[in-house]
């Protein structure tokens, strides 16, 4: 539980309804077959789903909850300029986990690699090492999990330990203790000393970048947040600590607590993570289903939607994308 100190508590259950909307700006607006992918929430363990509450038009098709980029797709023919529109209604409810750094270090993380061999040539490509990602826990964490988001490239480690100005001598060191190392991580990633990659990610998809880099298998997760009233596109990490398991970190959310003063909430996005979130994407990069016929506006996020007629797609500059969150009851 947050203390009453804590100025913005985080809510950790809610009933939530979001609707997401896009219509193609009038002056690009020609009749004929439209083709439309508005953003869908994917499965994560803290998000009970309901239902579609509406659809305008009628949708043609929805991917399963575990698409990495989830999406109601609408195929239409049409004469005048519409706006295509869907609203779910779910349930949120988040487990607040705070890890700690001590109780990490003095458990057995994943071991060394069952068959070297096998993963000699990937981790040649990926310039990783990924011989913690196998042994123990194998059947949780596959070595795929290193880099499943092709928008991610893991830094080899000096490449890490530059960025995070601590030098390859402190990594190693602090791989002694798993715990302080991904505590390490998750502070630069929320404090005023982060720096942008030459990849230019945001803070979580550098933390994983980061933890996956050190060899703590780490994911990543994005979509949208309910923050002061409005939607806004957030993304988050999950990473993998024993004796915890999978556990969430924010250190977006975190460094906006910090900036308002509020070291507690900022703490609790060390392993916790608010019901307020819908998320649309586990994977950067991955496609839509049905696959579209042509490039899409944005091909890393699954946020805006996209929109295609049959010669061509279309720009993010020539749509326009509502998102609406709100809490139920």
């Amino acid at each position: 539980m947050m203390s009453k100190n804590a100025k913005n508590g985080p809510i950790l259950e809610a009933e939530m309804e979001c609707t997401i909307s896009l219509r193609i700006k009038d002056e690009v607006f020609r009749p004929g077959r439209v083709r439309v992918h508005l953003p869908a929430p994917i499965n994560a363990d803290w998000l009970f789903m309901g239902q579609v509450l509406d659809s305008s038009p009628e949708f043609r098709m929805i991917s399963i909850e575990d698409h990495p980029q989830r999406s109601a797709w609408f195929d239409e023919v049409i004469d005048e300029n519409r706006e295509f529109s869907i609203t779910y209604a779910f349930e949120s409810a988040t487990e607040t986990i705070k890890p700690d750094p001590d109780e990490i270090n003095k458990t057995q993380q994943p071991g060394r690699a069952v068959d070297p061999e096998m993963i000699k040539e990937y981790e040649k490509i990926s310039h990783c090492d990924c011989t913690s990602y196998t042994g123990p826990l194998a059947k949780k964490i596959s070595i795929m999990d290193l880099t499943s988001e092709t928008w991610l490239k893991v830094p080899r480690i000096g490449e890490a330990a530059e960025l995070m100005g601590i030098g390859e001598g402190g990594i190693e060191e602090l791989w002694k203790t798993p715990g302080n190392l991904i505590k390490t991580i998750f502070d630069y990633c929320a404090g005023e000393k982060f720096k942008v990659s030459a990849e230019n990610l945001s803070r979580n998809e550098t933390l994983v970048t980061l933890m996956r880099a050190c060899r703590v298998p780490a994911r990543w997760q994005g979509g949208f947040r309910l923050k002061d009233g409005s939607a806004v596109a957030a993304d988050w990490a999950i990473v993998h600590a024993a004796p915890y398991g999978w556990i969430y970190m924010d250190a977006q959310a975190a460094y906006e607590s910090i900036g308002e003063g509020d070291r507690e909430l900022a703490d609790f996005y060390f392993g916790g993570i608010d019901a307020l979130r819908v998320p649309t994407a586990s994977r950067l990069g991955a496609g839509h289903y049905p696959a579209r016929d042509h490039r899409r506006s944005d091909e890393k996020y699954n946020l805006y939607g996209e929109a295609e007629f049959e010669e061509r797609g279309l720009s993010g500059s020539e749509f326009d994308t509502t998102v609406k969150i709100s809490r139920r009851g």
